[in-house]
């Protein structure tokens, strides 16, 4: 099925809107102290930040795997985003996935630290692509 170009704007729209208040939660959660939940905000704001440049550009994906794949591929590789950019949304897929299914994982303070700017970064950068 293919999209509009306003039924495109409207969804990436309301991607980079959902990506903006997982931000907002993630912040918060760091106030809190909550690492687990933070990283899981995190990576799902980046998460919507790349569903939305995906989208932008008329690709899409199915799985969490399938959207890192095609963001390194699309953006990451051709440099457009930083490898080491890039790779922290791998990273913040995998902590996010530790922290909600390992009972035996707690997300620590120092990854968050480490996360959080680059998070920042990657909804910054796919914000500025999608703009161009």
């Amino acid at each position: 099925m293919s999209l509009t170009k306003e039924e495109r704007d409207t969804i990436i729209k309301l991607q980079l809107e959902k990506s903006d208040r997982f931000m907002v939660q993630a912040d918060t959660m760091v106030e809190q102290k909550c690492w687990d939940i933070a990283v899981n905000r995190y990576y799902y704001a980046c998460f919507h930040a790349v569903q939305a440049l995906l989208i932008a550009n008329q690709l899409s994906c199915k799985t969490h795997r399938g959207l890192i794949g095609m963001f390194n591929l699309h953006f990451v590789k051709p440099g457009y985003v930083s490898m080491e950019i890039g790779s922290y949304l791998a990273r913040m897929e995998q902590l996010r996935e530790l922290a909600d299914y390992n009972c035996n994982y707690d997300v620590s303070e120092f990854e968050i630290n480490e996360i959080a700017p680059n998070a920042k970064s990657i909804v910054s950068r796919i914000k500025e692509l999608i703009q161009q």
